[in-house]
């Protein structure tokens, strides 16, 4: 299995942002965005109660 770009998907998800917060905030962020990056989603908006990801690769057999 490999990750493949994928061109004509327009995948989107909502994440609440509301239950990182606290003091070490920016470590969670990170993380969660690390995990999302290396399963094939992007950050497209954020603000200080959501992000949305946009999938840009699939898993591929």
């Amino acid at each position: 299995m490999s990750l493949e770009k994928s061109p004509q998907r327009w995948n989107y998800k909502t994440l609440d942002l509301k239950s990182l917060k606290g003091p070490d905030f920016i470590e969670k962020l990170g993380s969660l965005l690390d995990e999302a990056g290396r399963n094939g989603w992007d950050l497209c908006y954020m603000n200080d109660e959501f992000m949305i990801m946009k999938q840009l690769y699939f898993y591929k057999d």
